[in-house]
């Protein structure tokens, strides 16, 4: 009795419909994650623009060119001065708790605030966000990447060493993910600045820089 063939083992591929809803999503929700912060912004100059551009032609009677953006600009100054004085931080911190307890919008505030912080703070992400790197994580073989958020010398581990908090990204948020604590000499230093790390992870990977080793520097070789 001769031996039956062997048999190519063949796995299942998933349709092409399947395939095109999986890559539409992804895509989408990517394209969503990118534009949103920017068309918030857009839409809150241009709805402060209008009411005071309104206001101003029902005051005066007349519509001067250009006053309505003089007075969106002193309004976004004024909130300014009046948010970082301890009444204001006060008043906005209570908006703030009352966001927190409506059923959608506490879901989308947290992270419109956050991304906000990130791009208009004088210090953006690099006061939180010092570098980027390589990580073996969640297993050996695979990497993820990783914002180092501190760095401190320490004996915990039973020995003198140097362990990076890390801040390991969950897309499409940049800001929150779980936290590890790796040793200096395990990561690979990225030559990707904070931005391009950012605009990657809210992407999904889409908006994606060449993944470059950055020179280390002296006595942290790795091993």
């Amino acid at each position: 009795m001769s031996p039956s063939p062997t048999t190519k083992q063949e796995f299942p591929r998933h349709p092409l419909s399947v395939r095109f809803g999986q890559a539409f999503r992804r895509y989408f929700v990517a394209g969503l994650a990118t534009l949103f912060p920017v068309a918030v912004t857009i839409w809150l100059v241009i709805w402060i623009f209008r009411i005071a551009d309104r206001m101003l032609g029902k005051s005066l009677g007349i519509q001067i060119p250009g006053l309505g953006l003089v007075v969106t600009l002193l309004v976004v100054l004024s909130v300014g001065v009046f948010s970082i004085h301890f009444f204001g931080r006060v008043v906005f911190q209570t908006i703030e708790t009352a966001f927190s307890r409506l059923p959608f919008i506490k879901k989308i505030y947290p992270a419109v605030k956050q991304l906000a912080r990130f791009l208009f703070s004088e210090e953006g992400a690099q006061a939180a966000f010092r570098r980027v790197v390589l990580v073996e994580y969640p297993r050996s073989g695979v990497y993820s990447i990783a914002f180092v958020t501190n760095e401190a010398k320490t004996t915990a581990t039973g020995k003198p060493q140097t362990l990076l908090t890390l801040l390991i990204p969950n897309p499409p948020s940049p800001f929150t993910g779980p936290i590890i604590f790796v040793p200096e000499e395990d990561v690979v230093p990225l030559d990707l600045s904070v931005e391009d790390a950012v605009k990657l992870i809210v992407s999904g990977g889409v908006v994606a820089s060449p993944l470059q080793a950055a020179q280390r520097l002296k006595g942290t070789a790795r091993v």
